[in-house]
């Protein structure tokens, strides 16, 4: 490759095909050139890895100087000599290159798998290396791949596979038959995520440190990876948690542990990962956003678990009680995760031939059943095989966490008393204040306590109509037990907002 002054574009084009023909490791992500390698073992950024882990890493100038020194041989005119001498890539020519954003004959990588992993029609992703149509690439070893499911498994099949996962479960305190197959649905989710382009997030608690819930989430990840999760340290500030959180989705890791979380779990970002395939993020040094793929595994261990808000539809709850005061003093007959390592390959079989066989059967539909809203996919391939074999909805346990948020709360007690006071259903905020007020200017006992109780929870610090008219506008159209918030028209001509509460379905 001689580097001729005039011929920048030629050459970048030698060097994109020069890195093509070596098989670097050196892959497209989102506008940026990445390559696969083990990371550093310890606590970076608030992100501890286990020795090993895989992460993705963005190539600069100068390492991209390296891989094409590399790929091919590079010459320079010597003009005193009056000829081509031997020279490493030129450093202008490897940041004209990176600069380029688009680089057609490198593989796109959507990210990488440490296990075989199953496609929406059945396909088993089983070879090592580069996968054309989902862009993934295959990192696993020979053992984990002569371990891979059946193509076409029967029911048969997949009940014998279910009873060797739920073995695994057998080392738990798990609650309820939910519990249980909560469980088997983070195992068999760990091994299809990076399908899905959106998945729950795993959500493990109980009364009691010991209990073994990050055992549990440590299960997923050897399960999926062959080693302990990457965890992930919230700290208690939202925003240098999302920073946290942005750095693991752009290194790529395929399991996220949010281990021992002691305060209320939400956040825009956590939402995000959940139910978005990409996110913006910008990485770190850099003025751009970047789209990266949200296909990671989350999983939050805590104890008495509080998730707030939005998040509490996305996930999947794992209740577990040892019913003992210390659970970290009992004993086991076996080491749970020398269990897991020793049986990997059997374990990554067993979890893909579920939803093989539920895909071989034709994926029949399941009565009384109801999708889960933005997780079609993830209920197809994983909540519904698992149906189909007779256990419990997973999701049954989390549905019991919904009930119990204060928000809804607060907006059910507010419904049934603004339909007490005004039977027609429609009033304004003035006039809803006004009437949970009432009694209470001449010192006579509130005439409408019930309605005065839930405006002190939705108002917070102060009963007023501009925080009320607020709170409506947020929750306009919503419903809840048969009974929606609608807006009807302007009241007169103040212009002022009328609203009622009406019943439906």
């Amino acid at each position: 490759m001689r580097h001729d002054p005039g011929k920048l574009p030629e050459i970048l084009d030698e060097c994109e095909q020069a890195l093509v023909e070596i098989n670097c490791n050196l892959f497209v992500q989102s506008g940026r050139l990445v390559r696969i390698y083990p990371a550093k073992e310890g606590l970076i950024f608030g992100v501890s890895r286990p020795r090993g882990a895989i992460t993705l890493h963005p190539v600069d100038g100068a390492h991209l100087v390296e891989l094409l020194t590399k790929a091919a041989i590079h010459q320079r005119f010597d003009a005193r000599a009056e000829e081509y001498k031997p020279c490493d890539c030129p450093r202008r020519v490897a940041d004209a290159f990176l600069a380029r954003g688009n680089w057609p004959h490198l593989n796109q990588l959507a990210g990488f798998i440490e296990a075989p992993t199953i496609t929406p029609d059945g396909r088993v992703i089983e070879q090592p290396g580069h996968d054309e149509d989902t862009e993934l690439f295959a990192a696993f070893e020979h053992n984990v791949r002569s371990t891979s499911p059946k193509p076409m498994p029967s029911r048969t099949d997949a009940e014998k596979a279910k009873l060797v996962l739920m073995e695994l479960v057998d080392d738990f305190p798990v609650v309820g038959e939910e519990d249980t197959s909560a469980m088997l649905a983070g195992i068999i989710t760990s091994l299809v995520r990076r399908i899905l382009p959106a998945a729950p997030m795993m959500a493990i608690t109980a009364p009691t440190p010991g209990t073994g819930k990050t055992l549990v989430a440590e299960t997923f990840a050897i399960i999926a990876t062959g080693r302990r999760a990457s965890v992930l340290s919230l700290g208690h500030d939202e925003s240098e948690a999302e920073k946290r959180m942005g750095g693991v989705l752009m290194a790529g890791d395929s399991c996220i542990l949010l281990d021992n979380v002691e305060r209320p779990l939400k956040g825009d970002l956590l939402c995000q990962v959940c139910t978005q395939q990409f996110v913006r993020l910008r990485p770190l040094g850099a003025s751009g956003m970047v789209s990266i793929p949200t296909h990671a595994l989350l999983v939050a261990t805590g104890n008495n678990l509080s998730i707030v808000g939005d998040l509490k539809r996305r996930v999947v709850l794992i209740r577990m009680d040892a019913k003992t005061e210390r659970p970290e003093q009992r004993t086991f007959p076996r080491d749970h995760l020398k269990t897991v390592f020793e049986r990997r390959g059997e374990l990554i079989r067993a979890a893909l031939e579920i939803p093989l066989a539920y895909i071989a059967a034709g994926s029949p539909a399941i009565a009384g059943l109801h999708p889960l809203g933005g997780f079609e996919l993830w209920d197809k391939m994983v909540r519904r095989p698992l149906v189909w074999l007779g256990m419990a909805d997973p999701l049954k346990a989390a549905e019991a966490l919904r009930q119990q948020d204060p928000d809804l709360e607060t907006m059910r007690m507010l419904f049934e008393s603004w339909r007490a006071v005004f039977p027609s259903g429609q009033a304004t905020a003035a006039e809803v204040v006004a009437a949970s007020l009432d009694g209470m200017m001449n010192g006579t006992v509130k005439t409408n306590p019930d309605l005065y109780d839930a405006l002190q929870m939705v108002c917070a610090e102060k009963i007023n109509s501009r925080r009320l008219a607020g709170w409506l506008r947020t929750h306009r159209d919503r419903i809840i037990d048969g009974m929606k918030l609608e807006q009807c028209g302007m009241d007169g001509h103040a212009k002022i907002a009328r609203w009622k509460i009406v019943k439906c379905g």
